[in-house]
């Protein structure tokens, strides 16, 4: 796989980007439908996507073709090239950062659904075992962390930590219950 260098990273928000399409060709109208929907915290604004359309096309991670369906308005169809498909997986084989484990659960989900069209069953099942065992030591911490702090810890305090608590189960059952799916129990 070649790599490609970039000026800088991309931003999550692109790498959602390049997943949408890698489900299937989007225009940049249909990715802010979506992203209006409300299940995304990302902003649908045309000034946000644009933008971030015109720059993947630019590295050449994406490429757009002119569509006029019915002779009505113009619009440009996405699709990933090769090279945005190789830095897609890429971003999707990497591991779980804390942040997506623990504070951005909805791009952890993400990637699992962007992960549906691009990997194997078998790095889907080594995904989610990286999910897992990352849930594991955060909870771990969580736990040792409440232990020494539970003595001076305020009624809200508490409550807080049993919020979090639950959060973790919630998660930990998701993931077993898609490895016992994919047969990766």
């Amino acid at each position: 796989m070649t790599k490609i260098h970039l000026e800088r990273e991309l931003t999550t928000l692109e790498f959602v980007v390049l997943g949408f399409i890698s489900v299937e060709p989007q225009s940049g109208y249909s990715i802010i439908s979506t992203l209006e929907t409300g299940v995304h915290r990302w902003s649908a604004s045309p000034g946000a996507i644009y933008p971030i359309l015109k720059r993947l096309e630019q590295l050449g991670l994406i490429e757009g073709e002119l569509e006029i369906p019915n002779e009505a308005r113009a619009r440009k169809m996405y699709q990933l090239s090769q090279q945005g498909a190789a830095m897609l997986d890429e971003w999707l084989l990497a591991p779980l950062t804390n942040r997506e484990l623990l504070e951005e659960r909805d791009i952890t989900l993400l990637k699992f659904l962007f992960a549906e069209n691009r990997l194997s069953k078998t790095q889907v099942i080594a995904w989610l075992k990286a999910y897992q065992e990352g849930t594991a030591h955060y909870k771990a911490a969580r736990e040792a962390f409440f232990d020494v702090t539970i003595a001076q810890a305020t009624p809200h305090q508490r409550l807080i930590w049993e919020a979090t608590l639950m959060d973790i189960q919630m998660q930990e059952r998701w993931i077993e219950k898609a490895l016992a799916q994919f047969g990766g129990d």
